[in-house]
């Protein structure tokens, strides 16, 4: 059975409060075309250096919830990696 879109940005609150506080999860939608199992999550990360301070990542409703969140996490490191947030003066 598919994830929810509710489950899918569930996952992305939870993988993005352990990662990095300045995260925020804007929304969980459905991608377009023909596969109803794919989904893209918006994250927006506050105060980062270099633009593009928002993100997408595209995942399949019906790979198992501790793969999605795998993938949410490894995308969320690898973003963060390239974008971290600049520190405060």
């Amino acid at each position: 059975m598919a994830l929810s879109l509710t489950a899918v940005r569930q996952i992305a609150v939870d993988v993005a409060r352990q990662e990095d506080p300045s995260l925020e999860v804007v929304a969980a939608t459905a991608g377009e075309g023909d596969s109803s199992s794919y989904a893209e999550v918006v994250l927006m990360l506050r105060g980062c250096r270099t633009e593009p301070c928002r993100m997408l990542i595209g995942v399949d409703r019906n790979a198992p919830e501790g793969e999605c969140r795998a993938l949410v996490r490894e995308r969320l490191q690898q973003h963060l990696a390239e974008h971290r947030p600049l520190a405060p003066r």
